[in-house]
């Protein structure tokens, strides 16, 4: 027994021996491999710790640093989204803005071509009130005139002596008359194309009366056998000149005192 506790005793005290007898490893100094062995732990130790440290701070830095990514990252996700929100809403402050002005540049074409119609309208509604107050006005005019009524010269003048009475009588007395079947004395024509007549009533041939007229009154033919009749106004009196000799009329009636017809209408019998 004595041995077998010198034995444990030795085995606890020298860990050398157990090394030597049973792994064959042969340590001369322990006191080496325990420095080496705490050396080792102490070195995997603070490396540890370290690491864990230097974890943990990554960590909070890679964590800080996320963090500053994703608040970086949603700032521009939410500066994006504002931005598009700014686009959209401009875009659609633009088409509204567009729109109303489209809508305003209508309503004005619109009222601007209502304008003119109403105008034109207003211009044919006119002109067709005016024609038909025209139309109206001729017919009324036309219904109320009076027909002209001619009286017949022989019975209001002297066919003898109406060559010596005063300008103001033959005015006076001598407006709407009618010169019935008086006969032609002499004719000519000037050359502006105007006939100049001498005509003479029936019972005093020697009392003339000049007439003056163009194709608007007459076209026809005119001969020392024609019949005149005359609807008009005495215009008073005057003499043959030389307008009429040059017409055409014969030089025996220069000077003859002759009573001027204005003619409202002629009419000859050949």
């Amino acid at each position: 027994m004595p041995q077998f506790a010198s034995y444990l005793s030795s085995f606890q005290t020298d860990p050398r021996w157990i090394l030597k007898k049973f792994f064959k490893i042969n340590i001369p100094n322990l006191s080496r491999i325990r420095i080496v062995v705490v050396s080792l732990l102490s070195g995997l130790l603070i490396v540890g710790l370290g690491y864990q440290f230097r974890t943990s701070a990554q960590k909070r830095m890679d964590e800080q640093s996320e963090s500053k990514a994703a608040i970086e990252s949603r700032k521009k996700a939410r500066a994006k989204s504002e931005s598009k929100a700014a686009i959209e809403s401009r875009k659609k402050a633009r088409a509204k803005s567009e729109s109303k002005a489209a809508i305003e540049s209508r309503k004005k074409a619109r009222a601007k071509s209502e304008s003119k119609a109403a105008i034109e309208s207003r211009k044919k509604a006119r002109a067709k009130s005016e024609s038909k107050a025209a139309i109206e006005s001729s017919k009324k005019a036309k219904t109320k005139k009076p027909k002209q009524q001619y009286k017949n010269i022989e019975t209001i003048f002297n066919m003898h002596s109406i060559k010596y009475l005063s300008n103001r009588r033959i005015f006076a007395k001598g407006a709407g008359v009618v010169l019935r079947n008086f006969k032609v004395i002499d004719f000519g024509a000037d050359k502006m194309k105007q006939y100049h007549v001498l005509i003479a009533p029936k019972n005093a041939s020697h009392t003339y009366f000049l007439l003056v007229f163009g194709d608007d009154l007459y076209k026809g033919r005119i001969t020392y056998d024609s019949r005149i009749t005359v609807f008009g106004s005495l215009n008073g009196k005057s003499r043959i000149n030389d307008s009429q000799i040059n017409s055409g009329i014969a030089q025996r009636y220069a000077g003859k005192r002759v009573i001027l017809v204005l003619i409202d209408k002629i009419q000859v019998k050949n």
